[in-house]
């Protein structure tokens, strides 16, 4: 039997989508030769956070959100963004399997990516609320591959290094885990949210809680020196001033 039209087209993009980003990653390998994989797919990943950030963000317009503009239409630009990530997940999902890293959790977080893409692109009255998640989600993915790619040249040793480093540390603990637990909340006990924009929106924060720990562990192993040294740097002070007072 024929695939229903709808289904057809929309299947279509989605594959045009994929097609392009995987276009992308060969003509990157073509003209940057004699770097390793995962650089490649790195600039890749870099274009899309950066793009999704922005277009997100301009979609979700943070300080006029409101209930309506949540559960309205859905426009050509919001299903715009919506084929364009889904095509650059499919395709982050693909080289992750090829050349495994074994990040469960990244497999994890891309596949649910591309189940909540579909849904939303099923659904005809969620406005911008796939923007505000997808900026929500990103905004800090520009500075994760920074950080790598100043790692990869030989930069973990100089100060720019660090400052990218803290502030994307902090930047996603802050985004995913306090205002994320904040928003999850918020979601869970609405009544405009299905039952499945809530379980996505479960899921997702639940894969940034894992995130979270590995920093968390990826901080108290690398920065324990120095920790430990703020902590005497506090005490003395505390010693100056007692003896002060």
């Amino acid at each position: 039997m024929p695939l229903h039209p709808e289904l057809s087209t929309a299947s279509l993009i989605k594959l045009t989508s994929f097609l392009c980003w995987s276009w992308s990653y060969i003509y990157c390998a073509a003209k940057v030769p004699g770097k390793c994989p995962e650089w490649y797919s790195r600039a890749v990943t870099l274009v899309h956070g950066s793009v999704a950030t922005l277009a997100g963000l301009w979609q979700c317009d943070v300080l006029n959100l409101s209930r309506k503009r949540l559960t309205s239409k859905i426009t050509a630009a919001h299903y715009s963004v919506m084929v364009w990530s889904w095509g650059y997940f499919a395709f982050d999902l693909l080289w992750c399997i090829i050349y495994w890293t074994d990040s469960y959790v990244m497999l994890i977080h891309h596949l649910s990516a591309l189940i909540a893409i579909n849904v939303y692109m099923g659904k005809d009255y969620t406005g911008c609320t796939f923007p505000c998640t997808l900026a929500l989600m990103e905004i800090t993915n520009p500075l994760l591959q920074a950080r790598w790619f100043l790692r990869y040249e030989g930069y973990d040793k100089v100060i720019l290094y660090y400052v990218v480093e803290i502030i994307y540390l902090i930047s996603f603990i802050g985004l995913r885990g306090i205002f994320g637990t904040y928003l999850t909340y918020k979601i869970l006990h609405s009544d405009i949210f299905d039952m499945d924009e809530k379980l996505i929106s479960l899921v997702f924060y639940i894969v940034s809680l894992i995130f979270i720990s590995e920093i968390i562990g990826y901080v108290a192993y690398k920065y324990k020196t120095k920790i430990e040294e703020f902590k005497g740097f506090l005490i003395e002070v505390g010693y100056i001033l007692n003896g002060h007072w």
